[in-house]
């Protein structure tokens, strides 16, 4: 599988969509190359991803989506099937796109 998405300069510690992400994979223990496995992605696609190195694109969400809704982790909450995590991620990426292109647009003003 490729690599996708755009540059980013994304804020791991504060990002909505990464801080979901890593909560459930550290909840179910498992490493950037397990995720990646269980979700058909591959481990640098994940780690650039959750490093907020790029962005994470339809592509991410699907696999990650799959990766989670299969494995459950007890954490309260937790979407329970594919589509509850697609629509979580989903709307969750589209932020972290929105407040990247808001911080460029900062720095370029």
């Amino acid at each position: 599988m490729t690599e996708s998405g755009p540059v980013a300069s994304v804020d791991p510690s504060t990002d909505p969509f990464i801080l979901l992400v890593e909560q459930h994979r550290k909840a179910r223990h498992w490493s950037f190359a397990e995720l990646a496995r269980r979700g058909g992605l591959t481990q640098p696609e994940v780690s650039r991803v959750i490093h907020g190195i790029r962005m994470p694109t339809m592509l991410h969400v699907r696999g990650l989506a799959q990766a989670f809704s299969e494995a459950a982790s007890g954490v309260v909450d937790e979407p329970t099937d594919y589509t509850q995590w697609v629509s979580a991620l989903i709307d969750l990426a589209d932020r972290t796109r929105r407040d990247a292109r808001a911080a460029k647009e900062t720095k370029t003003a």
